[in-house]
């Protein structure tokens, strides 16, 4: 039926290497997640399959699938799926998860742990098949904020399965941080993951700020290993690095700490979403030992590792650092690799399993599969674009400033807002303005280019953790995402600055949760905001609020098929057509004085009205279209063809906005007629010919803990992604954009 492709990536050999991927089906194509079968060389492998999403007629729309391939060191690999109606072959071995009164025991062959119903510690009675016992090698979480200490040792906590295997099984966790005298602090979030056949879990600890104090300061978060020694001194080794891994060894103690000016004068070449470096220290006596792995420790600064004779210190933030800021509703995950392992187990194996948790294998799948399955239907992957185009592309992807640090990476900062004084002399973040999760994930579609979906998914969790509030008094704010501001939690929420459809995409390309659930969240805030009267009332609120919140409920509908949504599309629907019927245009107030057309904001709800065709056939909206494109040809073009910023004297600069020429492909797409993809062409033109991108510069260090290689825009790609690519994709079969296309034929 199809391929699932592994790019040559590590050296080594890797046997039964734990793998996932998610599968988009069109409607009626596979009946059930069981009716899955994938191959290698014709041989069935043995896999875990769960659906994400269905079509209305109850057929699959996204598959979950979890593999363990045998992947070739030096070499690409390429696998096969089809429909069939047997099921995938069983492993022979296999994770198991039994439940009893204290908690959770889960056997994965060579490892067997508890997860306990009191604390999240994260986990006891540790075993190693034929080799040592570790009855409490934990003892939770620890932290020290400005309103005191709290850990996560005790307390009830909430455990679910969220997987149970054959070859993952994944438990959740839920509870508080408690302080000494028992006081509920810090809202927790926990995750362990363990596959079958190894010696390692994944841990996930998540705090968040959900009490009803403005901030907390916090000064220290730590996890310890106790490692009972038997008397004899231990091997201790620590390894950190970003091209070849320095391991220092000794017996007495390993010390590192990624710090402010660890990462200014790290010279590092690689595109951080990705891969930036690795960061684990190693105990272990003649027993056995544990390999402690932080995940993306660099970008998410600082960071300190501690092995010694007693154990290891895991320092998520280190004492001494200067304390961050975290404000009411923001959150933070870390993960940390456990590899549990013999005494003689060398430290060359420890350290490529460590890496491959900072860049493990993920397959791609070929971008006519998308286009066959495409499950956001709209037709984002054309066939034939200019290949400058895509050179275009990948320099607006990458060209956004590098931001490190513990809250800040995954987001980028915007020195136009900066420069415009709206952080009030302070950095201003864009908080992923445009969507960029959803940009790079179509764009990874396209492609298949890894860093795309890297970018995806770092930028999503940048979402879940810093700019989703969590908590908040004023409903207005509770519940939704930030507009772009100083320190990402400072500013409010706005439907023109919410998005959910990186977030849904979030949730089918991982399976978890928490993307489905905080993008309904969003969805819930959005309906606050549009029911305030100043957002019902025609012409008050700015157009693209409406606009914009129309775009975030048809996703939701695609993503959930909830009816509740396509009902409340279709009434902005009918407001913006009462609008229109109103003013005889979309018009909307700027100054105190007048209501200026604003191309990009009309052209931007123009295109989410397009979206709203995708879910309902509807010719008045084709009309609207038709009728909002017409008048801002007529009354918004400059003397070069151009659209221009606002419909004001003073505001009549040339402004070649993406949305109007995604806007006029729409008209043209109803009405057939060129003279729209013709006008739009100027504006394309003019466009390309000034990429913005990152300006070079040195490193800097931020007043609010970032590290920042480079100034320009943070949102760059996300708001021209979309418009880029559906108008190329009807534009250059048509001979418009052959002037724009590079001279000569590439290898291909």
């Amino acid at each position: 039926m199809s391929t699932l492709y592994f790019e040559k990536l590590s050296q080594f050999d890797r046997a039964a290497e734990p793998v996932t991927v998610s599968i988009p089906f069109a409607q009626g194509k596979l009946p059930g997640a069981a009716h899955l079968v994938i191959e290698d060389a014709g041989a069935a492998l043995p896999s875990q399959q769960r659906a994400l999403a269905h079509w209305s007629d109850g057929s699959v729309k996204w598959l979950l699938a979890h593999l363990q391939p045998d992947l070739p060191g030096n070499l690409s690999k390429t696998l096969t799926f089809r429909t069939a109606s047997d099921p995938a072959p069983s492993p022979q071995q296999q994770v198991q998860v039994t439940e009893d009164a204290d908690g959770l025991q889960i056997d994965t062959g060579p490892l067997s742990f508890r997860v306990p119903r009191e604390g999240f510690l994260p986990v006891q009675d540790v075993t190693l098949a034929g080799g040592p016992a570790w009855p409490a090698p934990f003892a939770g979480f620890t932290m020290e904020t400005d309103a005191g200490a709290a850990g996560s040792s005790s307390g009830a906590v909430e455990l679910e399965i969220d997987e149970a295997g054959p070859l993952r099984a994944v438990i959740l966790v839920r509870g508080r941080h408690l302080q000494p005298d028992g006081t509920e602090f810090l809202a927790l979030r926990g995750r362990i993951t363990a596959y079958a056949g190894k010696p390692y879990i994944e841990i996930e600890h998540q705090f968040l700020h959900t009490l009803d104090l403005p901030d907390v300061t916090l000064q220290s978060l730590r996890l310890d290993f106790a490692a009972s020694p038997n008397g004899n001194p231990p091997q201790l080794a620590l390894g950190e690095g970003w091209y070849r891994t320095s391991i220092t060894e000794s017996e007495s103690e390993v010390l590192q700490t990624l710090d402010t000016e660890t990462m200014l004068y790290q010279s590092n070449e690689h595109f951080i979403d990705s891969y930036y470096g690795d960061f684990w220290t190693d105990w272990r006596d003649q027993q056995g030992g544990l390999c402690l792995s932080i995940h993306q420790a660099h970008q998410n600064f600082p960071k300190r590792l501690h092995g010694h004779t007693q154990g290891i210190a895991c320092w998520l933030y280190p004492a001494g650092e200067p304390p961050a800021p975290i404000l009411q509703g923001m959150a933070k995950t870390h993960r940390i690799q456990l590899h549990f392992h013999g005494p003689d187990t060398p430290l060359d194996d420890l350290s490529q399993r460590s890496l491959q948790f900072q860049l493990p294998d993920r397959p791609a799948l070929p971008v006519e599969w998308y286009r066959a399955n495409n499950p956001w239907i709209e037709t984002y992957f054309p066939e034939n674009l200019p290949r400058r185009l895509f050179t275009d592309l990948n320099n607006l992807h990458d060209g956004r400033p590098k931001a490190l640090g513990m809250m800040h990476f995954g987001d980028a900062p915007d020195s136009g807002y900066t420069n415009q004084g709206r952080g009030e002399g302070e950095n201003v973040w864009v908080n992923n303005e445009y969507d960029r999760p959803h940009a790079c994930t179509l764009y990874y579609a396209l492609t298949g280019q890894r860093r795309a979906l890297d970018s995806a998914l770092v930028s999503a969790q940048h979402w879940l953790d810093v700019d989703f509030c969590h908590h908040h008094p004023d409903p207005l704010i509770d519940g939704g995402l930030r507009i772009h501001t100083r320190y990402h939690a400072t500013g409010r929420c706005t439907p023109s600055h919410e998005w959910t459809e990186g977030l849904l995409d979030y949730y089918f390309l991982t399976g978890r949760k928490e993307g489905l659930n905080v993008a309904n969240s969003i969805g819930e805030n959005i309906l606050r905001h549009m029911a305030l009267p100043s957002m019902r009332q025609l012409g008050e609120a700015s157009v693209r609020e409406g606009g914009w919140a129309l775009r975030a409920y048809v996703g939701l509908w695609l993503g959930t098929g909830e009816q509740r949504w396509r009902d409340e599309a279709t009434q902005l629907i009918e407001m913006f057509l009462d609008w229109h019927d109103e003013f005889g245009a979309l018009l909307a107030p700027y100054t105190s004085h007048t209501m200026p057309r604003v191309p990009f904001m009309i052209s931007l709800t123009v295109n989410s009205f397009a979206r709203y065709l995708l879910i309902e056939d509807d010719e008045r909206v084709k009309k609207l279209i038709v009728s909002v494109m017409d008048d801002l040809i007529e009354h918004c073009l400059g003397p070069d063809g151009v659209f221009y910023y606002k419909e004001l004297p003073s505001l009549q600069r040339t402004a070649p906005t993406p949305h109007a020429f995604e806007a006029l492909t729409y008209a043209w797409r109803i009405t057939n007629d060129e003279r729209y993809l013709k006008i739009a062409a100027n504006t394309f033109a003019a466009l390309t010919a000034n990429l913005e991108g990152k300006e070079s510069g040195p490193k800097f260090a931020d007043p609010s803990g970032a590290v920042i290689d480079g100034v320009g825009g943070g949102r760059i790609f996300a708001d021209k992604y979309t418009s880029l690519i559906l108008y190329a994709g009807a534009a250059a079969p048509l001979g418009l954009l052959d002037w724009y296309e590079y001279p000569f034929p590439g290898a291909a």
